[in-house]
């Protein structure tokens, strides 16, 4: 959860008005728009980390004007493929968006105004906040943080399979080994190796996770998780730690 350079913030009214919010100390201008979603277009955004042989993650970007705003909005595409369209032409929508430092040309040369952060799709009565997109993309000055709580804990179940099998396979490794061995396995060591190494990883990935989600329910938290409750005070979707029922996290 790095945090930006500081500056100012200021949120808008549903006409687009900017309404000061000089108090936040963020660095953005968020502005709540509402509307019939007209000339959307939806692609496919493929985003690498570390060359060709790296992480590569797939996004639907759905672009849209709103109040002769272009807007784009990211949704990993696994959930997109899964779920179906999430927008329609002519849907009517309420949402959060924060306009781009500089202006980002899409294939057909035309620049977005900005990224969608919440949206409320008044057609269907769904509600989406973004955030998976900040953690590979620099989009803005200051985006809500990547991973919310209840990611956390899906990623924190995973680690915790992954250790376990870890050690599961290391220990099917000793017990081969000894049977074949006439019961001298040649690698006694193997296992408790592993264990500590498995428990120093984990502790290293999530003690600092630990103390950042610690801050936050403590009523400390840091800018961009501050910034992400006011993205969901705004669209009414209670908080990233309490949202309301419906509220999904993209």
């Amino acid at each position: 959860m790095d945090e930006s350079a500081p500056g100012r913030a200021r949120m808008t009214t549903r006409s687009g008005d900017p309404i000061d919010s000089k108090a936040a100390g963020d660095p953005a201008e968020l502005r709540r728009l509402s509307g019939a979603v007209c000339g959307l277009n939806r692609t496919i955004q493929v985003v690498r980390r570390g060359g060709n042989q790296g992480v590569r993650i797939e996004f639907a970007v759905y672009r849209f004007q709103v109040d002769r705003l272009r807007l784009a909005f990211y949704v990993p595409r696994w959930l997109d493929d899964s779920a179906g369209p999430l927008l329609s032409e002519r849907d009517r929508v309420e949402l959060i968006a924060q306009r781009y430092t500089g202006r980002r040309p899409d294939a057909d040369g035309i620049g977005d105004d900005g990224v969608v952060l919440a949206l409320d799709n008044r057609q269907n009565a769904r509600r989406y906040v973004c955030h998976s997109i900040f953690r590979w993309l620099a989009l803005v000055d200051i985006a809500p943080v990547g991973y919310t709580p209840r990611m956390l804990r899906e990623a924190l179940y995973w680690t915790v399979g992954m250790s376990v099998a870890a050690l599961l396979v290391g220990a099917a490794i000793i017990g081969l080994d000894a049977a074949l061995s006439s019961g001298q396995p040649s690698w006694p060591w193997l296992l408790d190796e592993g264990l500590r190494v498995i428990a120093l990883v984990d502790a290293v990935i999530w003690v600092p996770v630990a103390v950042l989600q610690l801050r936050w329910r403590l009523g400390w938290p840091t800018r961009r998780q501050r910034y992400t409750d006011q993205v969901y005070a705004a669209m009414g979707f209670g908080s990233a730690l309490r949202p309301v029922a419906g509220v999904v996290e993209l």
